[in-house]
């Protein structure tokens, strides 16, 4: 048995389903392995940083890693963008980097780089395998590595002339799961834990992409009626309390809204479970009351008190933790103080209030207006649509519909890294392939991906993937104007309704308004690959707090 022949073995073993890479040389014996097997799929693409893209999808929904096949130096290089972006947010992956033969690399030949080097800032583990019969204990490690603890990126360097050789190594029968790696808190913190929550007035429930990670999400939903506490999510949690819940008030901080900001403000305190306290969900720190009291729960010890001074740390996975403090009797059958049904009645009102107001209104404009795309979304998309989104203004827009099941929701959170959106497109179609999948992306966003429309179609992929398209990078107008006259934000594009029939997708162009609500309900209908090209309003701008339109 050849070395690529024992590493694909076990990663069938072990239930790696999904593959994704750009064919090459070096990568050539594992996707020839792959594409002859009937237990897993391997989808070539037009460019590396979408098949990135694509099984960090997958990592995200199925919580458990895909593997990307990158060629040589250059395809390592091109997919770390997507590499990174997964990293960033706590993604299991895989990363096999085929790379030339070791001789070439000792002597600098045509197409060597290091490829290790420059993905080890932000890569949890990585490993060059230099003999055949380390190949198979390697790619163990990676994957212990991708799923224990916090989740992450794992790389594994693996060069021809070790693939191609006779694999001399014991097998190895060992399947790494997530679930035998579970923190489980410190008993004596849950119950202090128990009597701060129960001390509290105004408590808010602050749920990172932990949660998501640990399907922590029925017990956090428990605990959150039991306590009628308000939840706040990261870009990442989405869903992990389904957001047409009285108690669910989506994002808050930079890439979140007003809303559900104005409950971590008012709150005195703030239980955050599976959460780093990031920059992204507190504003850069600005919407904690200095006096709260905070109490901070993630599997990841250097992430406790990273952003500011924490009341109470505990190192613990997310769900292990919730259902732990569900047992302590203040929290079972708690005694919820009836201000706080008062303070949560206030929140919802102003929450209902606030997205009526933006949705309703017009721009002053006969353009299209982004919330009208936004309204029929809402009216039509299924419960359990998968949402994926690019960077830029067009996300504020997308970001409004409501997320009801946990995952559901792509996004490059923590890099806001550009060219996601297509290739968490066809990850979540290859992930759930019953699932109805919808990109909002913007027209810069798309440009860079749109090569791989035609891996969408000839995939057989179909999302249905909505362009809002006001002919610039509208996101960096308003800096750019910090300083003077803005350049290199407006461009041409194509017509995306034609280029997409040209692929063999679906197409449609929208320029007047009244036209979303016909058209969304084709394209949802239809079940192919589908773009909407919708000309919006330039002057159009989403409900970006100040601290978020001025982040640098």
């Amino acid at each position: 048995m050849k070395t690529y022949q024992a590493v694909l073995e076990y990663l069938e073993s072990t239930g790696v389903r999904h593959f994704a890479g750009m064919v090459g040389s070096t990568s050539a014996p594992y996707v020839v392995g792959v594409a002859a097997s009937s237990q897993a799929r391997y989808i070539p693409v037009r460019h590396e940083q979408v098949a990135a893209a694509i099984i960090d999808a997958t990592g995200r929904l199925d919580r458990k890693p895909g593997c990307l096949l990158v060629h040589g130096a250059s395809g390592a290089l091109a997919a770390s963008l997507g590499i990174a972006a997964a990293a960033r947010d706590s993604v299991p992956m895989l990363v096999l980097s085929a790379t030339q033969e070791r001789i070439a690399m000792e002597r600098s030949y045509w197409q060597t780089q290091d490829v290790l080097r420059p993905m080890s800032a932000f890569v949890k583990w990585q490993t060059r395998v230099e003999r055949p019969d380390h190949a198979v204990a390697a790619v163990r490690t990676a994957l212990r590595a991708a799923v224990s603890g916090k989740p992450g990126v794992a790389q594994v360097d693996l060069p021809i002339d070790v693939s191609t050789a006779e694999f001399d190594g014991e097998p190895i029968m060992e399947k790494p799961e997530r679930d035998a790696y579970r923190v489980w808190p410190d008993p004596t913190a849950v119950v202090e834990a128990a009597s701060l929550v129960g001390k509290a007035r105004r408590l808010v429930i602050l749920v990172g992409g932990g949660a998501v990670a640990a399907g922590a999400a029925d017990a956090i939903t428990t605990l959150a009626e039991k306590l009628h506490a308000p939840v706040v999510n990261t870009p990442t949690s989405r869903g992990v309390i389904a957001e047409d819940h009285e108690l669910s008030f989506g994002p808050s901080g930079i890439l979140g809204y007003a809303p559900a900001d104005r409950v971590v403000s008012e709150a005195d305190t703030v239980l955050a479970i599976g959460s780093r306290i990031s920059d992204l969900q507190t504003a850069r720190g600005t919407l904690l009351a200095s006096e709260a009291v905070v109490i901070q729960v993630d599997i990841e010890p250097t992430s406790l008190a990273k952003e500011r001074p924490i009341t109470l740390e505990i190192v613990s996975d997310a769900g292990t933790f919730t259902h732990q403090l569900l047992q302590q009797p203040g929290i079972a059958e708690p005694s919820v103080p009836a201000s706080r049904y008062e303070w949560v009645a206030s929140l919802s009102r102003n929450r209902q209030e606030w997205f009526e107001a933006w949705l309703a209104s017009d721009g002053g404009s006969s353009l299209v207006q982004p919330t009208e795309i936004i309204n029929e979304l809402i009216r039509q998309a299924p419960r359990d649509a998968i949402f994926t989104h690019g960077a830029g203004d067009h996300g504020f827009y997308g970001y409004a519909v409501p997320v009801r099941e946990p995952g559901t929701h792509l996004v490059s959170a923590a890099l806001g890294a550009l060219g996601c959106a297509l290739g968490y497109a066809m990850g979540a179609k290859l992930a759930r392939p019953e699932q109805t999948v919808i990109a909002c992306v913007g027209d810069g966003e798309f440009m860079l991906q749109l090569g791989d429309l035609e891996t969408m179609v000839r995939e057989n992929l179909p999302a249905v993937v909505i362009v809002f398209n006001n002919f610039s990078l509208g996101s960096q107008r308003k800096r750019l104007e910090l300083y003077g006259e803005p350049f290199g934000v407006e461009h041409g594009n194509p017509d995306f309704a034609r280029l997409a029939e040209l692929f063999g997708a679906d197409g449609y162009r929208i320029d007047k308004p009244g036209q979303v609500a016909e058209t969304l309900a084709a394209a949802l209908d239809s079940g192919r690959p589908t773009v909407i090209d919708v000309i919006v309003d330039p002057a159009a701008r989403p409900p970006r707090i100040a601290i978020s339109r001025e982040a640098h």
